[in-house]
């Protein structure tokens, strides 16, 4: 059963929650980081120099939506996974480059922000539930 929130502290390690893809049984990451205010929302990955593998940012938002990102002042591309409230992948967006402006197809509740290839090499796939 996936976990919220609530469960999450501000960067989870691997000691503490595991994010895997149910899916496939695939751990996926070994620490994540959660933007769960407006400025850390509104900050995410800007200025940073290094995404280190089996890094994430997880994206909460009030209610499901079509949330955009940018990716203004950022200097390395990511992936992108948008599930919805049961953390079921929505949508998958690979290599976005920096200096870009996404705008998902698909309503979601969560974002997760990866380093480049992770959803290739995790076979990350829409309909897909990751679980925290």
């Amino acid at each position: 059963m996936p976990a919220t929130l609530k469960h999450l502290r501000r960067k989870v390690s691997c000691g503490g929650v595991k994010q895997a893809n149910k899916s496939t049984g695939k751990l996926a990451l070994s620490e994540a980081e959660v933007a769960d205010s407006f400025w850390k929302r509104f900050r995410g990955l800007m200025l940073r120099r290094k995404f280190p593998r089996g890094g994430a940012l997880l994206f909460k938002f009030k209610k499901p939506g079509r949330y955009s990102i940018h990716m203004f002042f950022m200097w390395f591309p990511i992936d992108l996974v948008y599930m919805d409230s049961g953390f079921r992948v929505v949508e998958t967006r690979e290599r976005l480059k920096p200096w870009r402006v996404y705008m998902p197809k698909s309503k979601a509740q969560y974002l997760l922000e990866l380093p480049e290839g992770t959803v290739s090499r995790l076979k990350i796939k829409i309909g897909h539930k990751i679980s925290l």
